[in-house]
């Protein structure tokens, strides 16, 4: 396998946000507000981090872009559930990402190859803003109070988020909607992209029922070779990791 190490550095720093977020619920209760948005902050940046040292490092593949999808949507739940604790508007979110994962679950069984479309990518980024903003409001007012308000940018700070404090249903109800517009529009997105990759896979003779999993090597290779995840990104996931049923037995 090539690149091994620097594989492993970038599916371990993936592999820390899925970890980071089953610890989110013992953050929320135990730490002060700051630290949780900072932790939130750190946490999102490893989606940028891993992405960014798998291009340069030639170290994307298959097995990485499905931890990476399944990371980014524990973290993106399990953040919209704490904040759902305080405006269970926040709930709504979490539909929409329910929603897309469905959509590219039935796309991976059908034949669709489930890479990210640039539309998506987007909504992760705002996705992840909107959450930050919506601790940042929830927890505007213990923010201020621990702000030392000793110079200009830090009087100006203070009423910014004095004002977030004082419209709080306001400022969630925006995050809220502009998180599930986001949602809803990649949705559609990856809904008309899962219909027309299935219709081609069907096309071209795809039936899931006479593939099977790969074995041993072949099947390691598939999850963590880069040469194979590049040369197979538009091939539907089901053929990336499996192989006709008579092929196998030949």
């Amino acid at each position: 396998m090539k690149n091994k190490g620097s594989i492993i550095i970038v599916n371990s720093i993936t592999m820390t946000r899925v970890i980071g977020t089953f610890i989110l619920p013992f953050i929320s209760y135990n730490l002060s507000p700051s630290i949780l948005i900072m932790y939130i902050g750190l946490l999102l940046l490893t989606d940028a981090v891993d992405g960014i040292l798998a291009r340069k490092l030639k170290a994307s593949t298959i097995f990485g872009s499905i931890l990476d999808a399944t990371a980014d949507k524990l973290l993106g739940i399990a953040c919209l559930a704490v904040l759902s604790q305080t405006y269970p508007i926040m709930l709504l979110p979490i539909l929409t990402e329910a929603l897309i994962t469905i959509i590219n679950t039935r796309g991976a069984i059908g034949g669709s190859s489930t890479e990210s479309s640039q539309l998506g990518k987007i909504k992760t980024w705002v996705l992840g803003l909107s959450i930050v903003l919506g601790f940042i409001t929830i927890y505007s007012n213990e923010i201020v109070t621990s702000i030392n308000n000793n110079n200009y940018i830090k009087e100006h700070l203070i009423l910014l988020l004095n004002n977030i404090f004082t419209h709080q249903d306001i400022v969630i109800a925006i995050i809220a909607s502009i998180s599930v517009g986001a949602g809803i529009i990649v949705s559609c997105d990856y809904q008309i992209k899962v219909k027309n990759e299935m219709k081609k896979a069907i096309e071209d003779g795809f039936v899931l029922n006479k593939i099977v999993l790969k074995e041993g090597k072949d099947l390691l290779n598939a999850l963590f070779s880069e040469e194979y995840y590049q040369k197979t990104r538009d091939i539907p996931l089901a053929k990336k990791l499996g192989v006709i049923k008579n092929e196998k037995n030949n």
